[in-house]
């Protein structure tokens, strides 16, 4: 059975006694990294410049306004800051990027964390602004394909996880479903009567139906890390709101980040495997790799009941892959359709041709 009764503590801040608290928490109200003691080889203590350098951050929100699904991320590893935002359409499978890079720190600002802080990326073709409180996201945007003036409501059951990262680092990340009201605008370009291009602009109110989610997360990572990532946000037919989370690769020592949301209520779920299975394709796809069939299944340690089989069939992708030596990404985020069955005992959640997303992300950073 899941547990969603789980009795989780609340604690102020994650950094005690030099040392982060590993463990699921119920919420975490300071990421206070920088009070993190670390050690070099020699056993010397690292500076706190040195800390800053090494602590890479990111965050991802995900906008679901039928037809319309908005994806949008910033990163900073110190060396580099990036951003990105898609729109696609799942009427017309239409997909438009934006993406935009920049050196060390320049155009970009991190500063306090996902409770009480502020990210800025600013660049000719990408401006976003993300401001957190500890009962809303604020979020501005603008990009030569999409611009978004909103404000994101948090709930009561985040999914708050820190782990350890290889010898002496780790990772905090918080996943969360989100409430959203404000307007995305939707920028198209086409030729006008007298040849000249022209932009116009397709206004969207959100409203109660609008679905979003959150991923925030820093740390001090493996120089070389790769995980799977799968994130299913939307409407059952009962009309039930359900929300998914899975990963592969990213937490070690057992715990996992893997929880769903039905209606608001969280439930933790047992670690799974991820599968890009080359013998399963769908038969309208070509042979290539990128177009077979995903298998996410449950790991049977014996210690939880919940059933997890499902498949994932990829639709359209935003690929980017980077190479600048001491860094490089392989990043894959595709768009598809979910089916299959995740058995929690008291609830049953059948999934038929849902979308959502899988990622598929290696990175040296």
């Amino acid at each position: 059975m899941a547990r969603a009764d789980i009795r989780l503590s609340s604690i102020d801040k994650l950094i005690k006694d030099g040392q982060p608290q590993f463990g699921i928490f119920a919420q975490v109200n300071t990421i206070n990294y920088l009070d993190y003691h670390s050690h070099l080889l020699s056993q010397k203590p690292v500076a706190t410049w040195r800390k800053r350098i090494k602590a890479n951050q990111f965050a991802f929100i995900q906008l679901i306004h039928p037809p319309y699904r908005v994806c949008i991320a910033v990163a900073t590893i110190k060396l580099a800051s990036s951003a990105f935002v898609y729109s696609y359409n799942d009427d017309s499978g239409h997909l438009e990027v934006v993406e935009a890079i920049r050196p060390l720190s320049y155009g970009s600002k991190f500063t306090g964390d996902h409770q009480h802080g502020t990210i800025r990326f600013s660049h000719p073709m990408l401006t976003l602004k993300l401001t957190f409180t500890p009962l809303s996201v604020g979020l501005t945007l603008n990009s030569d394909i999409v611009r978004i003036e909103a404000t994101l409501s948090r709930g009561k059951a985040p999914l708050a996880v820190c782990t350890p990262s290889g010898r002496r680092g780790w990772t905090f990340t918080q996943k969360e479903p989100l409430q959203v009201i404000g307007t995305l605008h939707l920028k198209q370009t086409a030729n006008n009567a007298n040849g000249f291009n022209q932009q116009t602009q397709q206004r969207i109110m959100f409203n109660p139906n609008t679905l979003a989610n959150l991923d925030w997360t820093l740390g001090f990572m493996r120089h070389i890390t790769n995980w799977f990532w799968a994130c299913i946000n939307t409407t059952l037919a009962d009309n039930r709101h359900f929300m998914l989370n899975l990963s592969m690769g990213v937490n070690e020592t057992g715990v996992s980040e893997n929880a769903c949301w039905l209606e608001g209520q969280i439930f933790y779920l047992p670690p799974v495997f991820f599968c890009r299975d080359e013998s399963r394709k769908p038969k309208h796809l070509s042979n290539e790799r990128d177009n077979k069939l995903w298998t996410i299944q449950h790991q049977n340690l014996g210690w939880s009941t919940v059933t997890i089989d499902l498949t994932f069939k990829p639709i359209k992708v935003y690929k980017k892959t980077d190479n600048f030596g001491v860094i490089a990404s392989i990043f894959e985020q595709w768009i598809g359709e979910y089916s299959g069955v995740i058995d929690m005992g008291d609830a049953m959640i059948r999934l038929d041709k849902v979308l959502g997303l899988a990622e598929d992300h290696f990175a040296k950073w």
